[in-house]
């Protein structure tokens, strides 16, 4: 699947994927957007605001050398159902592990599409399972129930804040979908690690979708539906590296727009995406 050329690539890595494990690639879809309109700036934010990023991480104890990754440009969103189409067979046709930079949070069905995981584990201050939103089948807002209903996996969201009547009754009618509000994240009622991890047992295949307004709008106020009471950085970078694991067969970081603030967003997402490679290599060497 061919895609566009990037000039500044993620982390200053390579654009030939021949001795890579990981690949990033945009798919910067802006069409559903209910909101503010940009993301489809945030691909390139994102690997802009990397290059000045300090590579080695506490976390993991890796550095530059251990991320053995390439990024290989932008797929063509000029709309939405060529867009997902182009993601899916990007996916599909490659054997290196994926992480696609958004872009709407619509692009995460055409990976689910591609990956088609038996858990998705989702970072996000909404639900998205609404059938639709102003009118639209297929946005934002609905991906992870479209996806629900054609693929049919579990699906825990972590974060989440923002809720509808709809959606909630939603997910209580099925077992499959569940959630952890942020508030009882940050008050200590849920223990999302346990959680996560729990479910990550009878999983064989899992896909990992982070929404940037997971995190409160004092660490990323440049997304497109910010609501308060949301994680820190921190908190979102805990639970993910205690629960990354093999299984996981592709990653998204979505939803950046980065027009509505000096920088801040994409930098927390760029370091969140480096963190989230770096976990994931730790979890191949002990797995």
């Amino acid at each position: 699947m061919p895609t566009t050329p990037t000039l500044s690539p993620f982390l200053d890595k390579p654009v030939d994927p021949a001795d890579a494990k990981y690949i990033v690639f945009g798919a910067p879809l802006d069409k559903t957007s209910s909101n503010r309109k940009g993301t489809r700036f945030g691909p390139d934010a994102i690997r802009r605001e990397s290059s000045y990023l300090d590579t080695y991480s506490q976390r993991t104890g890796l550095d530059w050398d251990d991320l053995k990754l390439a990024d290989i440009g932008d797929v063509n969103c000029g709309d939405v159902e060529s867009c997902l189409a182009d993601i899916e067979e990007l996916i599909k046709s490659t054997d290196k592990v994926p992480f696609m930079l958004g872009g709407e949070h619509l692009i995460t069905l055409g990976a689910l599409r591609a990956v088609k995981p038996d858990l998705v584990i989702v970072y996000d201050a909404h639900l998205d399972l609404r059938n639709e939103l102003f009118g639209e089948h297929m946005s934002h807002a609905t991906y992870l129930r479209r996806g629900y209903e054609e693929l049919g996996y579990k699906a825990i969201v972590l974060g989440a804040r923002a809720l509808s009547s709809e959606e909630v009754e939603y997910a209580a009618g099925n077992d499959d979908l569940s959630y952890i509000t942020s508030l009882n994240i940050i008050t200590g009622k849920a223990d999302p690690v346990k959680t996560v991890n729990e479910a990550i047992e009878s999983a064989s295949r899992i896909y990992l979708s982070i929404d940037l307004d997971v995190l409160d709008p004092a660490y990323a106020p440049a997304v497109g539906n910010p609501h308060p009471e949301g994680l820190t950085t921190t908190q979102l970078m805990d639970i993910i590296s205690g629960t990354l694991t093999s299984k996981v067969a592709g990653f998204d970081l979505n939803e950046v727009y980065p027009h509505f603030d000096a920088g801040n967003t994409a930098t927390t997402a760029a370091y969140i995406v480096m963190e989230t490679l770096y976990s994931h290599i730790r979890s191949l060497r002990v797995d």
